[in-house]
């Protein structure tokens, strides 16, 4: 069998039954032997989305994404996309390939340092009889360095005999790490002595399958339960659930963050987003539980790191209070359900609505009750994010995909795609600005053409939002960041999908109607005042 043959044959052996890309000439070979043999592959029209839509899809799915492009400018058109995944840890393996021997090839490039540059594992095909060897290696590798893999085969390879190739299934989950004893006494110690603590969950908590512990953790140590953004509603119907613990964070979590003594975070970075740059820590003692010792003390200082696994150091903590029959203070936490019981989220602003533009959180609290309640939320990254995140609920931290690990707009319509390739027939909701938008809407087509349930909801006050900000606090006119754009229903039409435009919250009254039968992507324009955001 020829390299291509084994190559497409070797992706479905291991399990990738999707692969997003774009075809050229390092690709279109085992790409075509690929769909011969019923795998799914998804075209887009940009190799950046491509690689977007693959990371997005590892996300929802919790498998490893594949994505397939073709040599020189392949590469470098996604750069972007690929370094927000090496800062997500997402796990997946971009397949290139080099051009051929030719020195003066115009398409020519180092791919081992543009994938270097970008924080990625590089893994290159030596010959023809090692190709299934190099995938084997790239996925199992990327399970193991929670990053992505950039895969280099050759073009000059693709039509090599290929010989008889053994495939190696990669692990899909580490070995739990079991806490350090001393480690655990002295967070125990800690953790005892103070009156007002929060559990903090991050993805990795939930990755680690450590909910249960969390909440019973909580339970006997009379603390309030949270999530950093990524690992939201982990807790959700839980009385002590105080939600995001950040600058997402409601008026009954601010308060309760402010009134702590302890922090305990599982698998939680604790960045400047979850820690507003240590200020919502900044006085109370932080313990850190995570398999990775790099992070301690990264962005804040830490008072107790544990080294392990998330589930296994708080069944280890639960085992330990029960011996020393360890009772919780109960006054605290009590107060907080109580304030939380009675919460309502209209009570933490102002409607702002002006004529012909309504509020995006009063918006974003119509739209929680109207989607379905199993479904997938993508987020950009934008201003919006604080009016619209904080109310759009999603059913488990898996059903959540932020595109903001490098703080990049425009790659929320890709993960969006990935994402609901990923959700198999569940409505995704993309929350995204204009500019965002306008950066990739050419990829609104690949909705369509894949018929996916995707309800692309686009907070657009017609300007670039943290730049309005900026420049007002400047001096300087912020009319300067105003942009005039198409109207992006009248768009999403022309590509073939659904548009609808809201100006007023009765505006959404028809959503639902649109919703049913849901066979391919419906845009809502929702328009804002760039002047009257004040989240």
């Amino acid at each position: 069998m020829k390299v291509h043959e084994v190559f497409a044959d070797a992706l479905l052996q291991h399990g990738a039954d999707v692969v997003f890309g774009l075809m050229g000439d390092a690709n279109l070979s085992y790409l075509a032997d690929y769909r011969d043999r019923g795998g799914r592959f998804v075209a887009a029209v940009h190799e950046g989305n491509a690689v977007g839509m693959a990371d997005a899809w590892h996300r929802r799915s919790g498998r490893i994404g594949v994505a397939s492009i073709t040599h020189g400018p392949a590469l470098t058109n996604s750069m972007t996309s690929l370094v927000e995944a090496v800062r997500a840890g997402s796990r997946m393996v971009v397949v290139t390939g080099s051009t051929p021997l030719e020195p003066t090839h115009f398409q020519r490039l180092d791919l081992s340092a543009s994938a270097l540059a970008s924080g990625a594992g590089f893994e290159v095909v030596t010959k023809a009889q090692n190709v299934v060897r190099h995938l084997n290696r790239a996925l199992q590798r990327t399970v193991a360095e929670n990053r992505p893999i950039v895969l280099d085969l050759p073009i000059w390879m693709i039509d090599a005999d290929a010989g008889d190739q053994r495939m190696i299934s990669p692990p899909q989950h580490a070995s739990p790490q079991v806490p350090d004893p001393d480690s655990l006494d002295e967070a125990l110690g800690l953790l005892s002595s103070t009156p007002r603590p929060v559990v903090l969950a991050g993805r990795g908590a939930y990755d680690a399958g450590a909910k249960d512990a969390l909440i019973e953790l909580a339970e006997r140590i009379g603390g309030a339960l949270a999530t950093t953004l990524w690992a939201r509603d982990l807790f959700a119907g839980h009385p002590s659930n105080i939600g995001i613990y950040g600058n997402l964070a409601h008026s009954v979590a601010s308060s309760a963050i402010g009134e702590a003594t302890c922090v305990i975070a599982f698998g939680a970075s604790l960045n400047p987003l979850t820690t507003y740059r240590g200020e919502l820590t900044r006085g109370k003692k932080i313990i850190q539980v995570d398999t990775d010792p790099g992070r301690f003390g990264w962005f804040i200082g830490v008072d107790e790191p544990i080294s392990g696994d998330a589930k296994a150091v708080a069944e280890a903590m639960n085992e330990a209070l029960t011996d020393a029959e360890h009772e919780p203070s109960t006054g605290w936490i009590s107060g907080i359900q109580a304030a939380l019981a009675a919460h309502d989220p209209h009570d933490d602003f102002r409607d702002i609505s002006g004529v012909d533009t309504v509020d995006m959180r009063s918006a974003s609290i119509v739209l929680d009750e109207l989607l379905p309640a199993q479904r997938t939320v993508v987020a950009d990254v934008g201003r919006y994010i604080r009016g619209t995140l904080p109310f759009l609920a999603v059913p488990e931290p898996r059903n959540f995909v932020g595109m903001g690990a490098f703080g990049s707009i425009g790659l929320g319509l890709a993960g969006a795609i990935g994402a609901a390739v990923a959700a198999s027939g569940e409505l995704t909701a993309l929350v995204v600005g204009d500019g965002g938008l306008m950066m990739n809407f050419a990829e609104f087509s690949t909705a369509v053409r894949e018929r996916l349930p995707l309800v692309v909801l686009t907070f657009d006050d017609g300007a670039y939002g943290a730049e309005w900000d900026k420049l007002v606090a400047g001096g300087s006119d912020p009319l300067y960041s105003t942009m005039v754009w198409p109207d992006f229903a009248d768009l999403a039409r022309a590509f073939g999908g659904q548009g609808l435009t809201v100006r007023t919250l009765s505006d959404l009254d028809g959503l639902p109607t649109l919703l049913e039968g849901l066979a391919g992507p419906l845009l809502v324009d929702i328009r804002l005042d760039p002047a009257a955001i004040t989240v």
